[in-house]
């Protein structure tokens, strides 16, 4: 259901308007091949995402929820380097997810994006049980707190 959602932006996206495709049209026609769409189809889609930046943070938001773990590193990935407030709440959700890699991931683009709502999620991630997060988590702080000495 995710991969639907970004597929049908980025077709949207690129078709020319002087086509004449009307928006309903574009988005059946959409439904209709996602059926032959892999995860690696929808992880490039993703990546594509990322390059349009603001306007794509609510698509990469909801992709956080996809089922596959490669799908929700992907959005979260991208959403660190866009860098958009708006992911934060998301992200901070992630720190309690039961996968580490995805706690791991949430942490780190956290500390990318550096807003200062992220620090007591983070300060609780610091006694994680993964190694990595905890460093992770630690790191992030850092960026954190080195960030609001340098404004």
């Amino acid at each position: 259901m995710i991969g639907e959602v970004i597929f049908r932006y980025l077709i949207y996206s690129f078709m020319p308007s002087e086509q004449g495709i009307t928006r309903g049209t574009l988005m059946t026609g959409t439904l209709q091949c996602l059926a032959e769409k892999t995860r690696p189809d929808i992880i490039q889609s993703i990546a594509d995402l990322e390059k349009k930046g603001q306007p794509a943070v609510e698509y990469l938001i909801l992709a956080l929820n996809d089922e596959d773990k490669r799908v929700r590193i992907a959005a979260a990935r991208a959403l660190g380097e866009i860098g958009d407030n708006r992911s934060i709440g998301p992200l901070i959700a992630m720190l309690g997810d039961k996968d580490r890699d995805i706690r791991f991931i949430s942490a780190l683009n956290l500390g990318k994006i550096g807003d200062f709502r992220a620090i007591e999620p983070l300060t609780r991630a610091c006694a994680d049980e993964h190694c990595f997060v905890r460093i992770t988590a630690k790191e992030a702080l850092n960026r954190l707190s080195f960030n609001g000495r340098s404004e």
